[in-house]
């Protein structure tokens, strides 16, 4: 018997070809094994083939008759990110690429200082084959995954994780493969139904408008080149600058600092100055420190107006009357919690008379030696407790009265409201505790609190 036995290049599938039989010479399959071990094949012996063969043997038709083990390689690194905002974490980064159509990009993906952004899954080894002769095939090590730290992200101590190192939002570079958290949001179009209301812990600059029934609350700074419409504009710590705001008398401007605009309609604004360009219309203000009007013939009509220090315009009032109140020389905070001290007094004192009648028929009751019923006596004895409490939060009430009351009695006040054009007729002004109406417009006038009232004075160009 005339028997070939060849092996691939790679090793991986060995072949037997029978040339050639003796007459009356039977193929068996141990006499074909014997030739396989002599060729040294050991590994992935395909036992049914070579039966099948010795059953219909053909001559000179080649038979693959091992087959190796491929190796398996092993998987690429990953990067799997964690987001609050959906059901389960998403692996978007494998091996060197990352997939950027799985990012949800249009979801803002808020992250705290300190949060765990992504796991980083090293690389695996990958399994090794075998060859037809027995020998290791090694595999190939997964690529790692490659990603490039930004701002305001780190790795964890142990590296498997991605930290965010501040308050912000999470964003990924498709072209550098970046990952990174920004402490600044921009929007390039209106604030809408598209959007949503906004929430961010940094600062947010936006491109367009802000629709009416829309919020944006930051951490930081709020810019917005377009129009504020009834809706809510809340800085935590830092300014807002708007181009205009028409509040249809539901808008809200707030900033821990201070707030820029050019005009504003109907809209109520608390910060620590106002600096505006052109027109305030029937708003309602109250800063810490000053209202300026900037530009040239700024102008407040209607509304209230409420300043520790300043109020300054071109033009306050209108010559038709519209009611306008100005007030400077108190924080209008301190001012509005007196108010509600001397409410909650009258209240109290209020509750207490009612009590200490409940209580003297109590005693009245008791001296005729009447029979209460026990849930009358519950009733009697709570009515005491609650009497000893009252008096007790009036007693604490009117002393921190007294004390802003007196606080605000030894302020100088140096305080002043200035138009440096014309003071229409008809502006109602307080200053400290004197008011001030005056009956004929006041041009370039300048109002201050002197010895007990308020005094105009003339207004010039420094």
């Amino acid at each position: 018997m005339d028997i070939n036995i060849t092996v691939s290049s790679d090793k991986m599938e060995a072949y037997l070809t029978v040339n050639s039989v003796f007459p009356d010479e039977t193929i068996t399959l141990e006499s074909l094994i014997e030739e396989i071990r002599n060729a040294k094949i050991v590994h992935g012996i395909d036992y049914d083939a070579l039966r099948s063969f010795c059953q219909n043997p053909t001559i000179g038709v080649q038979l693959l008759f091992a087959h190796g083990d491929k190796p398996k390689d092993g998987e690429d690194g990953r990067v799997v990110f964690e987001f609050k905002e959906t059901s389960s974490a998403q692996t978007i980064l494998s091996g060197n690429k990352v997939d950027f159509r799985e990012f949800p990009v249009q979801k803002r993906i808020i992250v705290k200082k300190g949060q765990k952004i992504a796991s980083i899954f090293p690389p695996t080894e990958g399994i090794p084959g075998r060859n037809v002769y027995g020998e290791p095939v090694p595999a190939k090590k997964g690529n790692e995954a490659k990603i490039v730290l930004g701002k305001n992200v780190s790795l964890s101590e142990d590296g498997r994780h991605i930290i965010s190192t501040t308050d912000g939002i999470l964003k990924v570079d498709p072209e550098k493969n970046i990952i990174e958290v920004s402490e600044y949001l921009e929007i390039e179009g209106d604030v809408d139904y598209s959007t949503g209301n906004i929430d961010f812990p940094g600062s947010v600059f936006v491109k367009g408008d802000v629709k009416p029934g829309f919020v944006i609350r930051a951490k930081g700074d709020i810019e917005i080149n377009g129009v504020v419409e009834a809706s809510s504009i809340i800085s935590l710590e830092g300014n807002v600058k708007i181009s205009g705001a028409k509040g249809k008398d539901k808008g809200l401007i707030k900033a821990k600092k201070d707030v820029y605009l050019k005009y504003a309609e109907s809209t109520t604004i608390e910060c620590e100055n106002l600096f505006f360009e052109h027109e305030l219309l029937n708003c309602t203000v109250r800063v810490t420190n000053s209202i300026i009007g900037k530009g040239r013939n700024s102008s407040i009509i209607g509304g209230e107006y409420i300043a520790s220090n300043l109020i300054e315009a071109d033009e306050i009032g209108s010559d038709i009357g519209v009611k306008t109140y100005l007030e400077v020389g108190v924080n209008p905070y301190v001012r509005e919690e007196i108010k509600l001290l001397k409410a909650q007094i009258e209240i109290d004192k209020s509750s207490i008379q009612k009590l200490l009648n409940t209580l003297k028929q109590y005693k009245e009751l008791k001296d005729k030696k009447v029979q209460i019923p026990p849930e009358r006596e519950k009733q009697f004895s709570k009515a005491a407790k609650t009497l000893i409490n009252l008096r007790e939060q009036l007693e604490k009430n009117i002393v921190k009265l007294h004390e802003l009351e007196d606080t605000i009695s030894k302020i100088t006040f140096d305080s002043k409201i200035i138009a440096r054009k014309l003071l229409h007729a008809g502006v109602e002004v307080l200053i400290h505790n004197a008011r001030f109406y005056p009956t004929v417009d006041l041009p370039k006038a300048v109002l201050k609190f002197e010895n007990g009232q308020i005094v105009a004075g003339g207004y010039s160009e420094k």
